[in-house]
């Protein structure tokens, strides 16, 4: 038997909904063309019933109970997806200030990546105080100067957090103040 329903239906539980006895009628035909449950079948959410033609199988979902009086009685169980009255997104609805939640989210916190080649750029606070802080650990660590490497006489002067250990040149921040003509070292000049 092919399932027409297009939700997803408790079946088990609509099929307590029937009894051996009960007049019923598949969606689609007219309640002149019921016919009598002879079987029920909870677990697979089938129904045996009998009709002048002979004796056909159908899912639960796809008839209709008849009462006594030849109206349909709608059925009592609720296959609302997600559960009738229940919020599908853990911890409940938002306030109607999420706008400004979603908007704290994206605000610049600490040094950010702006250009191509890892180029960076310092957010407000950092570019006022000329101290950026680390992009994964936030404004609570500052990066410290640190020299890296020496290659023939010349260090390649970074700076670093000590807590993650990112590592940055001063010249890939963008906005970083200006550079002292004190700390460029220039290679075989003593």
């Amino acid at each position: 038997m092919r399932r027409f329903a297009e939700n997803d239906v408790n079946y088990q539980q609509r099929a307590t909904e029937f009894s051996v006895g009960d007049v019923v009628v598949p969606f689609g035909l007219w309640d002149s063309q019921s016919g009598r449950v002879t079987a029920v079948w909870p677990a697979i959410g089938m129904l045996d019933v009998e009709f002048p033609s002979g004796n056909a199988r159908f899912p639960v979902e796809e008839v209709q109970l008849m009462g006594k009086d030849g109206q349909a009685v709608p059925p009592t169980t609720d296959s609302t997806p997600g559960g009738g009255g229940s919020v599908s997104v853990p911890g409940g609805p938002y306030p109607k200030k999420a706008a400004n939640r979603v908007a704290q989210a994206f605000v610049k916190k600490s040094l950010y990546w702006a250009q191509k080649d890892r180029q960076y750029r310092m957010t407000g606070p950092e570019a006022a105080g000329q101290t950026p802080a680390c992009p994964k650990c936030g404004p609570e660590s500052p990066l410290k100067k640190a020299i890296y490497k020496r290659r023939d006489g010349s260090s390649d002067r970074l700076m670093g957090c000590p807590g993650c250990m990112f590592l940055i040149k001063d010249a890939d921040i963008v906005n970083f103040g200006p550079v002292r003509a004190e700390e460029i070292e220039i290679e075989g000049q003593d």
